[in-house]
């Protein structure tokens, strides 16, 4: 009997494996997380300007397919479908080990390897979260704050864990690091062949195309006083923040404090590490009433680091500073998706999760690239200050012009 057919004995276990599947799927991330601009920046050596392209490459799928991966996840059932996806996904890392132990490593390749890695991705997103919220009804009797918490914290100690293991790139080799990738994933594979099946809860729904079924997610988030303003705000703190972290940090680490893989995986390590110790803070408390109110101030936090940046303290001091950061993101992040999560009609919440995922990684693309050419114009330090100034504009335009910081957690009953 294959591992796709085999049945769980009791749905109380689901959240263990899908904690496991988790942790599994975002340590392979997190070596991926090192080892890309590790490569592009200090292997490669190349200017600001063409690692903020490359990082606009691996987040551009999410512009694009994200929405559709959102569509074909309200149609199948989840736990096949992401055992599919996972699957695919442990190709790419051992080819890529293949053609750099032949000696052909390329920024080109680079590039078709985080795109192709990023279409991928876009489908998985969408499939996993939507699969969360089966889990959390199940589970956790229906405590979803509490469920994207914990898988939060999962995510990114997770990426952290993986961090380290990439920060030994240059004692270990590029591609044994990119084989147990490959095998990080395919224990995620297992875990959620462990999961219960998620068949597709659109029954009675009559049958459309994904493009209708797009634009019927689309039109509910438009109409939604509670759901557009927080992917508006995602979306805007990607184009800001998520620039910096991808592209600054990398540049900084190699052209001000002359590090290399270790001090990438450290900052790394100290961001979403801070993300997951908020996180799962977070899950052993009362869910938060006033939601948006945490969301607008934890996204204080990251400007203020960022205006510190600017002086150009020691090392340590700047990882201190990233730790800051990822705490406040985890309150940000935790309660946007969580809003999504409580919102969303269980026939298309894989539509709608997959929206705010666009809304929240789509100005990623964009962030970078801008980001690359500020630095290449300005230097790293000057750099962050631009985007500290438009989320200035931002945070005071929601305040006046939307509810969100009004906004408070669906009472229950």
């Amino acid at each position: 009997m294959s591992i796709a057919s085999e049945q769980p004995d009791d749905t109380s276990t689901d959240l263990k494996w899908y904690m496991g599947g988790i942790w599994l799927y975002f340590i392979a991330a997190g070596v991926q997380g090192v080892m890309f601009p590790f490569i592009i920046t200090i292997v490669l050596h190349e200017s600001s300007t063409w690692v903020g392209v490359a990082q606009m490459m691996t987040m551009l799928p999410m512009l694009v397919f994200t929405l559709f991966g959102g569509a074909l996840a309200d149609r199948v059932d989840l736990r096949k479908h992401l055992m599919l996806l996972q699957l695919i996904q442990t190709v790419p890392p051992l080819l890529l080990a293949g053609a750099i132990y032949a000696d052909h490593l390329s920024y080109a390749l680079m590039l078709c390897f985080g795109v192709l890695l990023g279409v991928i991705g876009a489908y998985v997103m969408p499939t996993r979260d939507a699969m969360l919220t089966r889990v959390a009804m199940v589970s956790l009797k229906g405590n979803i704050q509490r469920g994207v918490a914990l898988s939060m914290s999962g995510q990114f100690l997770g990426q952290v864990v993986g961090f380290q293991i990439g920060g030994f790139a240059e004692y270990v080799g590029l591609p044994m690091l990119f084989i147990l990738q490959s095998l990080l994933l395919l224990g995620a594979v297992y875990a959620t062949s462990r999961l219960s099946p998620a068949p597709p809860m659109n029954f009675g729904q009559p049958k459309t195309s994904q493009i209708t079924a797009i634009k019927e997610g689309l039109v509910v988030i438009w109409k939604s006083d509670r759901l557009r303003p927080v992917i508006i705000m995602m979306f805007m703190s990607g184009i800001l923040f998520m620039g910096v972290f991808m592209v600054l940090f990398p540049i900084m680490v190699r052209d001000v404090y002359n590090g290399s893989s270790f001090e990438i995986a450290l900052i790394n390590t100290c961001f979403f590490g801070g993300i997951g110790i908020s996180s799962f803070t977070l899950s052993r408390f009362r869910p938060i009433r006033r939601q948006g109110r945490a969301m607008m101030i934890a996204m204080c936090t990251g400007s203020s680091v960022m205006v510190v940046m600017h002086f150009g303290f020691p090392i340590y001091v700047v990882d201190f500073l990233a730790l800051c950061w990822g705490l406040a993101g985890g309150v940000s992040m935790t309660q946007s998706r969580a809003v999504v999560q409580e919102f969303a009609e269980p026939h298309m919440r894989a539509r709608l999760i997959a929206a705010f995922q666009l809304g929240s990684m789509g100005g990623g693309p964009i962030g970078a690239l801008l980001t690359g050419v500020l630095i290449q114009y300005l230097g790293p330090l000057d750099a962050v200050l631009v985007p500290v100034g438009l989320m200035v504009i931002l945070w005071l335009s929601i305040f006046f012009f939307t509810p969100l910081w009004t906004m408070e957690a669906p009472t229950k009953g």
